[in-house]
């Protein structure tokens, strides 16, 4: 039996995803378990984050970087065109678009904020085995290709 999701059109729900690569590797972030306050806690995942009114997805991407990596500007380089995407919350059923941009890092130093609490840096196949990345990305198999042409490039 297929799950269905319903797909949320909200102005709140508009934000990015960021992937984070340093060598052969991706920054994943495990969420804090704040049910009432955090989305999906507890899971692994890359860095997203909302879009403020009046910023652009590219700079809304660089602060969600910035506040829950603590990496700057000029410690990351976007590889590929940011490209839309469907985020689900497997918990609540929902589904939303996302904006996705991957990165390349100068340093895999991370100075984590209080909405994470831990992080790890994973190969592509621990990505892939992964259940919570692999139940966050509805559109999964296209956005693995993505990241792989980035880690190979």
């Amino acid at each position: 039996m297929q799950k269905r999701y319903k797909l949320v059109k909200s102005k709140s729900k508009k934000g990015i995803a960021a992937v984070v690569i340093s060598g052969k590797k991706i920054l994943l972030l495990r969420r804090r378990n704040i049910p009432l306050i955090m989305e999906n806690p507890g899971i692994w995942s890359v860095v997203f984050g909302g879009k403020k009114e009046g910023e652009s997805y590219r700079a809304a991407a660089y602060r969600e970087i910035r506040e829950e990596t603590g990496l700057e500007k000029k410690n990351i380089t976007l590889l590929y065109k940011p490209k839309r995407m469907l985020v689900t919350n497997p918990r609540k059923m929902t589904m939303w678009y996302n904006t996705l941009f991957i990165f390349r890092s100068s340093t895999s130093k991370i100075r984590l904020d209080i909405e994470n609490k831990d992080y790890r840096w994973a190969g592509m196949q621990d990505i892939i085995k992964e259940k919570d990345y692999t139940n966050v990305f509805k559109n999964r198999k296209n956005i693995e290709n993505t990241i792989r042409r980035a880690l190979n490039g």
